[in-house]
Parts: structure tokens; sequence; C-alpha cells
């Protein structure tokens, strides 16, 4: 059972999910379903914003089986799913050294992906992800975490700034023929 309170409002979420965080494999399976849930939550996030051909064409681009088998196979990268009652509903990838996206940050850990699936949105469960990220960066000896956040998506933008993370800087990224920015934010652990 998770219980998660807020102290303002007394806000009490209850669950009776049984959450396990295990790493990715590199096998058929695990391939298959990190590219089912990549592709379902980037549609859902991307596609009240853009053109649904923009955002399949990036999803099949960025999340196809042998660049993710690539991503779970790089020596400074890991990728977590989150299992609920034994069934995979998100997953979390974390990179550093050369694996981050940006090179800002030499001696930091990124948090590349924080992915749920979208009927699992809402019900509190990036907390588990972000709390076992943070974890791991400390089990590991970073010092400060960070990430890339599209300026337009307020849910993910409201859930890190309640972690503490910070504006640090802007980037963009080509989503079908024109420019999206995320925010670059970053915490010191």
């Amino acid at each position: 059972m998770i219980v998660a309170t807020k102290k303002s409002d007394q806000v009490q979420v209850l669950s009776t999910l049984k959450l396990k965080v295990r790493p990715v494999q590199p096998t058929e399976h695990d391939l298959t379903i990190l590219q089912a849930i990549a592709t379902e939550s980037f549609i859902a996030t991307f596609s009240p914003y853009n053109s649904l051909r923009s955002v399949v064409e990036y999803a099949s681009d960025n999340y196809n089986r042998p660049k993710l088998q690539a991503e779970v196979g790089a020596p400074t990268s890991r990728t977590f799913f989150l299992e609920s009652n034994g069934q995979p509903i998100g997953y979390l990838k974390l990179n550093w050294g050369p694996t981050q996206t940006e090179t800002n940050f030499p001696k930091a850990m990124e948090i590349q992906r924080i992915y749920l699936l979208p009927q699992y949105w809402g019900q509190h469960l990036g907390n588990y992800l972000m709390e076992y990220a943070l974890s791991y960066a400390k089990g590991h000896g970073f010092k400060q975490v960070w990430l890339g956040v599209w300026q337009k998506n307020q849910r993910a933008q409201s859930f890190y700034h309640r972690y503490g993370f910070k504006p640090v800087g802007t980037h963009r990224f080509l989503m079908g023929d024109h420019y999206q920015c995320d925010d670059l934010l970053s915490k010191e652990i």
C-alpha cells in the first residue's frame, strides 16, 4: 500500500497497487513493452498540440526497436520499468557521461524520461519513479540531476518544480516541420 499526503490541504491518496521498479532487459519481450509504453505516452502528451502525423513520425523515429535496444544496452544509461501488480505501466530512463542528451552537465545525471501510460496519469505514480531516480543518483555519487521538459507540458512542469528543480536553460527540438522548446531544469542533491 502506498500513502501519499500533501500537508497544505491534507490530501491523502491511497492505492492498493503493488508497485515495483525493475531494470528493463534487452529481450524481445521487454523491448516490445518499452516501445508500446514510450509510443503511447508520447503520443498522448504531444498530439493535443501537434499534428498526429508529426507526433507519430517522431515516436516512430525515436522509439523504434533498434534505438531502444541501443539505449537499454548503453553502459552509461539505465532504463527501469514501473510495474503495478507485475505489469509494466511506465518507465524511467537515466543517463550520465556521454549518453546525456546535453553536454552542459558533465558530472550530473540526466533524468531523460519518466513516462507513464495515460490511464495512470494523475495517480501520483510519477513520484515513485522520481524518488527512485533521486535515490539512484545519490547512491551512485551524483551531486546534481537535470532534465528537459516540454514548455507546454504544464502537468510535468508542475511536478518537477514541486521536487525543487530550477530552470537553467532551454533546448529546441524538431517535431514535424516546426521546433518545440524544452526547459532544462536542474536540482542539487
